[in-house]
């Protein structure tokens, strides 16, 4: 599968979401299988999937996550867990971290995912259909409401990041301050902020940051913008002072 861009994954995991929370339960649980596959397959959900982990690293390690099954947990630390899911996004990493586990489990019986429900929301004995309701709204709401969270809201803070929605709204308005410059050379100026808009939202804050880095190079070398202004454009944007060309 090609890789998607942001706009994609997220339409896909919207769209994912709805079919699974809609479906009957003996359907839902392969396609959850799937949509798990998904998401670590794909470099930027994959990459969503890698902070989560590392941004909620404490509430993870008080997690029972070495258990080959969901069906009993220490009532100590049920209660220590609990006490730590203090925001929406705490129960959003939560239920990854469920949802993950079962996930990782090979061997996988009928309403695999949803034995969580009783294990951790005392609803042994009751109807499957009730842990289910109980799934999608402790474990799988809060997980892809944490997902789009990262998608629209985050910083990239790692050049392993992806940018978030936020940040390119406002990356792009600083690359449209290029565009107010009339010069002669303006449709190379305009292909090159279209074609760093195009992909600000495919690759990583690295990768891109060497993309810009060097089409600001170019057009410098090509006396379409000065250096001075490029080198200010290139800090206000990622926040690096950085010569583009060596001063003679």
């Amino acid at each position: 599968m090609r890789p998607f861009n942001l706009n994609e994954i997220e339409d896909k995991i919207i769209s994912d979401y709805i079919d699974i929370t809609s479906s009957d339960r003996v359907y839902a649980q392969d396609k959850i299988t799937q949509f798990l596959n998904f998401l670590q397959d794909q470099p930027i959900s994959k990459r969503i999937l890698e902070r989560i982990n590392e941004d909620f690293s404490m509430l993870k390690n008080e997690l029972p996550l070495d258990q080959k099954s969901n069906t009993y947990i220490d009532p100590k630390v049920k209660n220590k867990v609990k006490s730590l899911l203090k925001s929406s996004y705490d129960q959003g990493a939560f239920g990854f971290f469920i949802i993950q586990n079962s996930f990782e489990i090979e061997r996988k019986f009928d309403n695999h995912y949803f034995e969580a429900s009783a294990t951790w929301y005392e609803l042994i004995g009751h109807a499957y259909e009730n842990r289910f309701e109980c799934f999608k709204e402790r474990f799988f709401k809060p997980f892809i409401d944490l997902l789009k969270w990262y998608i629209y809201e985050s910083q990239a803070r790692s050049e392993k990041d992806y940018f978030s929605k936020d940040e390119i709204a406002i990356i792009n308005e600083k690359l449209d301050r290029i565009l107010t410059v009339q010069t002669a050379s303006f449709e190379v100026i305009f292909e090159e902020v279209n074609d760093l808009k195009e992909l600000i939202i495919t690759i990583n804050k690295k990768n891109w940051g060497i993309l810009l880095r060097e089409k600001l190079k170019d057009l410098i070398l090509g006396g379409i913008i000065n250096q001075d202004n490029a080198e200010a454009l290139y800090n206000d944007i990622l926040g690096l002072v950085l010569p583009l060309l060596n001063k003679h």
